[in-house]
């Protein structure tokens, strides 16, 4: 198979092969994302051995709130790099960056003061304290947000990749740290600002010295900027609110203890956005320049690449979460959070809209004002549905019967942005979505999943279960995959490129 087929295989185009190997800088960027994903599991599985069930909700319910702030009053700047910078000439992305982050300095100001303020109204010292603190917490990390995708516009891939790690191992170093030393939810608070300074020195130096110390060119055009991105970060903001509702209304409803039990159950199918999101930052600004150019085969080839090669991630990770869910709760968290384990099931089935969902298509031809009236509109429909749920169930059910209502409307929202990307790629579902290959996927997930259903059966330790499940998991979906030639010969190659030894 030539580079070129290879590089349609990982999902990216010419925009990178000008600049390195794209298939293995691609493969770097998720594998670094998976990387983070797997150390990034480690501070919860700290955390909840240190703090006890009450400080470790309360923590979770203010990082909430950051969530929300953040995604509004980074006004949309992460985006909208990957939106410009393709479309900009070379000399000019100095002047872009510059007013990225200009604008960013002021998002950071208003968030302080909105947080200061909010503090001034509240009786309760600790309380008090947590929102200043939050307010800090949240100012730094604004200046951080955009990094990963200004590194791989740059080319930067593998920068990127350990910049991701680095970050995490930056978290699992001082947030489990601080709370042994201080045990109660404002030790952990310490311990995320000290994360977040450290993340925001590396970023501005970085920023600073690439860009603010060459000679700016061209006119601003902060305003268009802004106008882009604003509905980004409005849309993105609801998007928060939406896919949260349920954990607001628990933290609203139930004790801080219930809180922790319920995030905890619900942490897992999210943190499957990173990989998307990994594709997202190689594939939007290929699909914003083919736009421009009017290139629409390309863009559907690019759409059908990504939903394919997403599915081959999320399908068999979905069915095998599915039974190895309890001694993965227990080993992760211990006994003490048992009661995760049928949230973390009813969550599992919004896995799959993370390779369909693909608003990637919206975005590069500039339709955010349609994706933050879907967002809206959706977040409305998701309120009221949980809080009648929540409100009509009885017993245990009240609080299985919330997740049902993100799990519902994010399909019903998925459906809706699948159909606006297939009318402006101007094709149908059966032509652009890989459905053969899908099904070929699940089948062979289905096959892979009986020596776990047999270890189930043999009542060994949890972590003992866990372990040689994946693996029985992974070796034969693997093989039988490669047999159907679902992977390649090219494929195995760049892959043990990877290895440190030889095979």
């Amino acid at each position: 198979m030539s580079t070129k087929s290879i590089t349609c295989e990982f999902i990216t185009y010419s925009f990178l092969k000008k600049q390195m190997e794209p298939s293995r800088k691609i493969i770097m960027l998720i594998y670094g994302r998976a990387f983070s994903f797997f150390l990034s599991l480690l501070i919860p599985f700290f955390l909840t051995r240190i703090l006890i069930k009450e400080d470790y909700g309360s923590y979770q319910q203010l990082i909430m709130i950051y969530t929300i702030v953040q995604a509004i009053l980074i006004f949309g700047m992460p985006q909208s790099l990957l939106y410009y910078f393709p479309r900009k000439e070379t000399h000019e992305h100095p002047l872009l960056i510059k007013q990225t982050w200009t604008i960013l300095f002021f998002s950071a100001l208003i968030v302080m003061a909105i947080f200061w303020l909010g503090a001034q109204t509240i009786d309760s010292h600790h309380l008090k304290e947590y929102l200043i603190l939050l307010g800090v917490y949240t100012s730094l990390m604004i200046f951080v947000m955009p990094i990963q995708n200004l590194l791989t516009l740059e080319g930067k891939i593998s920068t990127a990749m350990w910049l991701m790690v680095f970050f995490t191992i930056i978290d699992l170093a001082i947030l489990p740290t601080a709370a042994w030393l201080n045990p109660t939810t404002l030790g952990i608070i310490h311990g995320i600002i000290v994360a977040a300074v450290l993340k925001a020195i590396m970023v501005l130096f970085h920023v600073y010295s690439t860009y603010f110390t060459k000679e700016i060119s061209g006119n601003s055009y902060i305003k268009e900027q802004l106008a882009y991105g604003i509905p980004v970060g409005l849309t993105a903001m609801v998007y928060v609110i939406n896919v949260n509702v349920d954990k607001y209304l628990v933290g609203l409803f139930f004790s801080s203890s219930v809180f922790a039990v319920y995030y905890l159950g619900s942490l897992w199918a999210p943190i499957f956005g990173w990989i998307t999101q990994s594709a997202a930052q190689i594939v939007t600004p290929m699909m914003s320049k083919a736009h421009k150019d009017g290139n629409l085969s390309e863009i559907k080839e690019l759409y059908r690449t990504s939903v394919s090669k997403l599915a081959f991630v999320f399908l068999p990770a979905t069915i095998l979460l599915i039974f190895v869910a309890e001694p993965l709760i227990l080993t992760m968290f211990t006994e003490t959070y048992r009661d995760s384990i049928p949230i973390f099931m009813i969550y599992l089935i919004l896995v799959p809209t993370y390779s369909l969902n693909l608003g990637w298509i919206l975005m590069a031809s500039g339709q955010t004002k349609y994706l933050l009236k879907l967002a809206l509109s959706m977040s409305i429909i998701n309120i009221a549905l949980s809080y009648w749920l929540l409100t009509t169930l009885e017993g245990d059910n009240r609080l299985l019967g919330i997740p049902f209502s993100t799990v519902l409307v994010t399909w019903i929202s998925t459906i809706l942005v699948m159909n606006r990307s297939l009318a402006i790629i101007e094709s149908s579902f059966l032509e652009t979505y890989p459905l053969k290959e899908m099904w070929k996927i699940a089948s062979v997930s289905a096959l892979s999943v009986l020596p776990v259903i047999l270890l189930s059966a043999l009542e060994l330790s949890n972590p003992l279960t866990l372990v040689l499940s994946i693996f029985s998991f992974g070796i034969m979906f693997l093989v039988i995959s490669y047999k159907l030639k679902l992977i390649g010969d090219d494929e195995i190659k760049l892959a043990k490129s990877f290895l440190p030894f030889e095979l």
